[in-house]
């Protein structure tokens, strides 16, 4: 699913087809006592950070992505500790992202936006609790819509939504990969150099066990 575009908005195609967010019910391992409720701000934060560690320096995550090679069976991959997870494209996808990050330009950093977060904050309290992986909220909202709530946006703006039960690195890298989405537009949102500014929100999501929804404007004057 390529990023979509219409009068000015980019937002990047959803992730819930994705590598890091398909569980594979028949790999995982057996039951284990339910852990406690995440820091859900404090895992926006950390994406938040990650992204922009991605955005100084693309290359230093190839490394990341290719202990991961040797992992895969197939279409299957193996994490240790945790469910292996059933991709659409395998070991190829990574390769590609490998590739794309040794020859991506670094890009600045994006400055925090609370407004943005508070919107970024609607969408998953909408969709989390139904299962919903769209960009559409169930009042007929856009991403430009929910951050216009909060402030006025200007440029351009976008949104990724990452699902699975996964940590700030591996969300990132889910995006960076976008196994099962032709035109990578996740991996286009991440290092875009026109944005300059961002907010993120994570939650429970009742199907992927997590959503997080980050939102990224160029310009962003908050009420």
């Amino acid at each position: 699913m390529a990023a979509e575009r219409r009068g000015g908005i980019r937002v990047a195609a959803k992730a819930a087809a994705v590598m890091l967010a398909l569980l594979s019910g028949g790999f995982a391992p057996a039951a284990a006592p339910a852990p406690a409720e995440p820091d859900w701000s404090a895992l926006a934060r950390e994406i938040a950070e990650e992204t922009n560690r991605l955005r100084r320096d693309p290359p230093s995550y190839a490394p990341y992505l290719e202990a991961m090679l040797p992992r895969f069976d197939g279409f299957v991959l193996e994490r240790p500790g945790r469910a292996f997870l059933r991709t659409e494209e395998g070991a190829p996808a990574v390769e590609e992202a490998i590739s794309a990050l040794r020859a991506a330009k670094p890009a600045p950093p994006l400055q925090w936006s609370a407004g943005l977060a508070r919107a970024a904050g609607d969408h998953v309290r909408d969709q989390g609790p139904i299962g919903g992986t769209e960009h559409q909220g169930t009042d007929g909202s856009d991403p430009a819509r929910r951050m216009e709530r909060y402030g006025q946006w200007g440029g351009a703006v976008a949104e990724n939504i990452a699902y699975g039960e996964n940590p700030a690195r591996d969300v990132v890298l889910q995006l960076v990969i976008d196994d099962g989405v032709p035109g990578r537009g996740h991996r286009d949102a991440l290092l875009e150099a026109d944005w300059g500014i961002s907010g993120v929100a994570c939650g429970r999501h009742r199907d992927y066990g997590q959503i997080c929804v980050m939102d990224y404007a160029v310009r962003y004057v908050e009420r």
